[in-house]
C-alpha cells in the first residue's frame, strides 16, 4: 500500500508540484518547500508501487543515438514512449553488449524496451537511417573518465550557502557524490535521487561510525539557475542536514567539467535539461572507490561499500 499522507493544507500544492514536475514547468510561485517535499514523497512512493506491481513490460522505442558510454551504455534521445514515458535524452543499458557494438552516435534506430521492476534493458536494435549529432567534446575541452581508483581531478564550486567548495573539501571524510538539478521533472531522476538521499543520509546519521566521516554532494547539473539560495531552499525542502548533506553549484564551464569526467551526459531540452545519472564514492584522499551509473543502486550496497572503505 502507498503511504498517504492526511489531505491537508499541503496536499493540494502538493498535487499542483507533482503536475509541475511531470509537465517539465518551471517552478509554480506559491508554493511552500512543505509542499514540494510532500511532492517528492507522492511522487516518488507512488512511481516506486506502481513499478514494484508490474511484471516486466515492453515497448518499441525509436530515437537517435547521441553518444556511447565507456560502460557500454547508449545515450539516446528517443521519441514519446506512449503510455510510460514523454520524449527525453537518456541513457539505455543494451541487453547483450555485442548486439550493440557497431551502433555509434548518429544512427537513428528502433529497439526494444523491457522493463521490470528491478531492472531496465534495450535489445533488437535495427538502424532505420543517419543523422550528424554534435558532440560535447572538442580538442580544448576533452576530460579522461574516471573509473575506480582514479584521482577526482580539481575543482572550484559554491556551496549552498554561498561559501568556496573545492576539491580540498572532499580531504577530511568519505564522500558521495551525485548529479542533479532543482527542475528535473523526471520522478526516475533527481526526485529518486533525492529520496534515495534522504535515506543514505538517516542511515549514516544513525552510525556512529560513519556520522563523522561521510558526507553527501549532490552537485547540479544546471548552474545558471540553480544558484546557492534555489539549492538552500531544494536542500530544505527534501530535509538535507547541511551536517551530512551539502549542494554545490558554480561556473558552467566547472560543472561541465566534473560532469564529464563522471560520465554524465547532460543536453538542454527547452526549461529543463536530459541528463544521465551517476553516484560515486569518493575517498578522503581524493580517490574513486565506486561509481554507480544510473538510479538501481541500493542503499544497502551503498552503506556496505561505505563501512567496507571506513574499516580502520
Amino acid at each position: 500500500m502507498v503511504y498517504a499522507p492526511p489531505y491537508r493544507a499541503t496536499a493540494r500544492p502538493a498535487l499542483m508540484w507533482i503536475k509541475a514536475l511531470r509537465t517539465k514547468s518551471v517552478y509554480p510561485r506559491r508554493m511552500n518547500l512543505r509542499s514540494f517535499a510532500l511532492a517528492l514523497l507522492l511522487l516518488g512512493s507512488t512511481h516506486l508501487s506502481l513499478i514494484s506491481a508490474e511484471t516486466e513490460k515492453t515497448f518499441t522505442v525509436t530515437g537517435l543515438i547521441k553518444a556511447r558510454l565507456d560502460d557500454g551504455a547508449l545515450v539516446i534521445q528517443h521519441e514519446e514512449i506512449p503510455g510510460y514515458m514523454a520524449a527525453m535524452t537518456m541513457r539505455f543499458t543494451p541487453a547483450d553488449p555485442r548486439e550493440a557494438a557497431t551502433l555509434q552516435p548518429g544512427d537513428r534506430v528502433r529497439f526494444r524496451y523491457r522493463v521490470s521492476d528491478d531492472t531496465d534493458v534495450a535489445d533488437r536494435f535495427v538502424v532505420t537511417g543517419k543523422e550528424a549529432v554534435k558532440t560535447n567534446s572538442t580538442p580544448g575541452n576533452r576530460t579522461r573518465r574516471l573509473k575506480s581508483g582514479d584521482t577526482v581531478p580539481t575543482f572550484s564550486l559554491l556551496d549552498e550557502n554561498g561559501n568556496a567548495f573545492t576539491h580540498a573539501a572532499l580531504n577530511d571524510r568519505f564522500t558521495v557524490i551525485t548529479f542533479i538539478f532543482t527542475r528535473c521533472p523526471v520522478p526516475e531522476y533527481c526526485p529518486a535521487m533525492a529520496l534515495k538521499f534522504g535515506a543514505l543520509q538517516k542511515a549514516i546519521a544513525a552510525d556512529p561510525a560513519l556520522a563523522p566521516r561521510v558526507r553527501l554532494l549532490s552537485i547540479t547539473l544546471d548552474p545558471e539557475f540553480d544558484r546557492p539560495d534555489i539549492l538552500a531552499a531544494y536542500g530544505k525542502a527534501v530535509g538535507a542536514n547541511p551536517v551530512h548533506w551539502n549542494f554545490a553549484t558554480g561556473e558552467k564551464s566547472q560543472i561541465d567539467s566534473l560532469a564529464r569526467a563522471f560520465a554524465v551526459y547532460a543536453e538542454r531540452n527547452g526549461v529543463t535539461l536530459d541528463h544521465t545519472l551517476c553516484t560515486a564514492l569518493i575517498g578522503p584522499d581524493g580517490l574513486v572507490l565506486e561509481l554507480w551509473r544510473g538510479n538501481a543502486w541500493s542503499l544497502d550496497e551503498t552503506l556496505a561499500a561505505l563501512r567496507k572503505a571506513a574499516q580502520p
